[in-house]
């Protein structure tokens, strides 16, 4: 083709870890996603299933009992991210109230370990702050340190 063309770009807005949750039944193909948002510097974290189809999933329950790894794997590909990008900021919620309430559960249970390489803020009505145990915050943040 010898039509003139208009300059084009391939903004790189996400980056896309991959494992598996496996048990003795199953195995699910696993995506944590980080998609830039509106702001820069700001990243969403996604953890997603990946469907027999193909498509990416934020509702579906593996239970495949391994919550705990599936949670460590995911805090580990966070500060990996962190640790190529230290100046971006991961934020993340849960996509109802039963999972936000989860992840603050999780975030205060294990705080004094993640402080110790990241920043942990909280969105409660539109304001960010230090997170603090059992706040029944919106959204988090996660800054490396």
């Amino acid at each position: 083709m010898d039509e003139p063309t208009y300059p084009f770009t391939l903004p790189r807005t996400e980056v896309r870890y991959q494992f598996q949750s496996v048990s003795s039944q199953k195995r699910t193909q696993k995506v944590v996603l980080f998609t830039e948002t509106e702001r820069p510097e700001v990243y969403n974290l996604a953890l997603l299933d990946v469907l027999e189809t193909g498509v990416l999933s934020d509702i579906t329950v593996t239970d495949n009992k391994d919550m705990r790894t599936v949670r460590a794997t995911t805090m580990r590909i966070t500060a990996n991210f962190l640790g190529s990008n230290p100046h971006k900021i991961v934020t993340f919620t849960g996509t109802d109230d039963r999972r936000t309430r989860l992840y603050r559960i999780l975030l205060s249970r294990e705080l004094a370990l993640i402080q110790q390489a990241f920043v942990v803020l909280g969105e409660v009505n539109h304001y960010i702050e230090i997170f603090q145990p059992n706040r029944p915050y919106s959204r988090f943040y996660t800054l490396k340190r």
